[in-house]
């Protein structure tokens, strides 16, 4: 019997990574703006971290906050989109839809079935079909794959020197993303 893959109804959305992502802006904006206050009146910030830090030090500290959280809102942005597209996928599969796309997936999954484990390939056996079947959306799977060799970077720890040919932030992601979704007619709750 091919395995199943249980999915969870509490998966992340897009829009959830990005509420918490301009959350956390704010707040570093704002005890930013506070910080500078307080050395332009002379008086002790409220963060003893940040306790004799001239101007460009405290600039370096508050840019260096904001570079962490894009880093983290893009790694979390990619994680839902990657679970988007294996829940579309096992949809299709699981629903026995009829067009070609699922047919295809239902192919691959039984091919990638061994030992009760499924061992679909999100760029090999998911995207790549998508351009195939879709020679329109090539661009969006593209764009999507060159976004996952920047999640994999962070999601590893960022131990090496990407080589991405463009830099990513979460608004760029997210226009990446729902381009890709808008050509497959996904959506991401």
């Amino acid at each position: 019997m091919t395995p199943r893959v249980s999915i969870n109804s509490e998966q992340i959305t897009l829009d959830d990574v990005w509420q918490h992502y301009e959350t956390l802006r704010g707040i570093i904006v704002r005890e930013a703006e506070e910080a500078r206050r307080h050395l332009a009146d002379g008086t002790p910030p409220r963060n003893p971290r940040l306790l004799g830090m001239d101007l460009d030090e405290m600039n370096a500290h508050f840019d260096g906050a904001l570079e962490e959280v894009d880093a983290q809102a893009s790694l979390f942005l990619l994680a839902a989109t990657e679970a988007t597209v294996r829940v579309d996928f096992l949809e299709r599969v699981y629903e026995r839809r009829r067009d070609p796309v699922s047919r295809i997936f239902r192919d691959v999954y039984k091919s990638r079935c061994d030992h009760n484990k499924v061992m679909v390939r999100l760029e090999e056996d998911i995207l790549d079909i998508w351009g195939e079947q879709l020679p329109d959306s090539m661009s969006h799977v593209s764009s999507l794959k060159g976004a996952l060799k920047y999640r994999h970077w962070l999601a590893h720890g960022r131990y090496w020197v990407p080589k991405l040919g463009q830099r990513y932030d979460p608004s760029g992601l997210v226009q990446i993303v729902t381009g890709f979704f808008g050509e497959i007619g996904v959506a991401n709750q």
